[in-house]
């Protein structure tokens, strides 16, 4: 009687392969030809080396100190600085220079940073916690300071942002104060607007992450010693709930309708109800987990997993791995070749139809056709 209680737990409660179950891939024909630093963004290939960008379109190239592509690829912000002023340009993603302006007086190049907008607003971080906020002409809407004022030190500031820049987020991952590692987070509200919506003095930031949408933001936090937590908010900061993970979870993902959310670690993949934190599904992965999202229009879990080096910016050993929890049953397909990857461009999983699927972001775009 045991023996055949645990054949059903190992059975229903855990994907197995099935016969009849794969996973077809093929490389995108506009990306076929591309170097491992060349990427497909919305009109055109664009090359990222470390200190310019070119345009394969017509052969524009600018050199930078910070670079930043809109989430939708369509727009590509540059900052040139001369050691005092700096100097914004704003290309299409086919070459095309829209606008260029000068920057606030600039003095701290480590700490740059580029965020750029669909509708061409575009954020300059400088220093570490300095943000200054600008629109598509160059005109200065507001700026900000997202400094804790520790004695201790403090990481630099980054920003959690929706497509349209409906939701704003600035968070500082790391404050450090008696030894014991912090943060803070805070949501714009108006043109010249925030509100603190988060702060701890003991747990740290490791991602936050924005829906699509705007209407909601999940914050991962960690301290030594505890399990880690993904925070999820509504867009004015309010808590909706919390999920905790015994994993050194990596990132989160809200599906389109947000009622699911995506959490992963290096080794496993999670999917719980947004709201009610209700566990929906799980999977173990024996390589490290690059990006995983869930689909609930086919029941679908999909991973990328591999061995990716900060050093190349080369992702090996690709694989991918589909798992379809209403047939509890499971589907992988390795893909030859490496990947290029950049800090500048998101990897993402696109749906285009039932069970048809995009790797976006990578030097190579990849269709996926999982067959259950």
């Amino acid at each position: 009687m045991v023996a055949k209680f645990l054949k059903f737990v190992l059975i229903f409660c855990f994907p197995v392969v099935t016969a009849g179950q794969s996973l077809d891939l093929s490389i995108d024909s506009e990306t076929n030809g591309n170097n491992t630093s060349t990427f497909l963004l919305k009109e055109g290939n664009v090359s990222f080396n470390s200190q310019s960008v070119r345009f394969l379109n017509n052969g524009a190239e600018e050199y930078y100190d910070a670079v930043g592509v809109s989430s939708d690829k369509s727009l590509v912000s540059i900052l040139s600085w001369n050691g005092e002023e700096g100097e914004i340009l704003l290309y299409d993603s086919e070459g095309n220079k829209l606008f260029d302006f000068e920057s606030i007086m600039l003095a701290d190049e480590a700490s740059f940073g580029m965020y750029t907008l669909g509708n061409g607003n575009t954020i300059l971080r400088d220093k570490i916690a300095n943000f200054t906020f600008y629109d598509t002409f160059g005109e200065i809407t507001t700026s900000v300071s997202n400094s804790s004022q520790s004695k201790g030190g403090e990481a630099i500031s980054e920003v959690a942002i929706n497509e349209s820049g409906k939701t704003v987020v600035l968070y500082n991952p790391q404050i450090k104060r008696d030894g014991t590692l912090g943060s803070k987070a805070q949501v714009r509200t108006g043109v010249e607007e925030f509100k603190d919506i988060y702060f701890s003095s003991d747990r740290y930031l490791k991602d936050v992450t924005v829906s699509d949408d705007g209407s909601f933001i999940a914050l991962i936090t960690a301290r030594d010693g505890t399990s880690d937590q993904v925070l999820i908010m509504d867009k004015y900061g309010n808590e909706l709930n919390t999920i905790s993970a015994d994993e050194d979870l990596k990132g989160i993902n809200f599906t389109n309708n947000l009622e699911q959310v995506t959490i992963y670690s290096g080794g496993r993949v999670m999917v719980h109800n947004t709201l009610t934190g209700e566990s929906l599904g799980a999977t173990s992965l024996r390589s490290p987990v690059i990006v995983a999202d869930y689909f609930p229009e086919d029941n679908l879990i999909l991973a990328l997993t591999g061995n990716y080096s900060d050093q190349s910016g080369l992702l090996n050993s690709v694989n991918f791995r589909a798992i379809n929890l209403e047939q509890r049953s499971i589907a992988s397909q390795q893909l030859s070749g490496a990947l290029g990857m950049s800090d500048i461009i998101d990897v993402e999983f696109k749906r285009n139809a039932s069970n048809n699927f995009m790797l976006e972001g990578a030097n190579k775009r990849v269709n996926i056709r999982a067959n259950f």
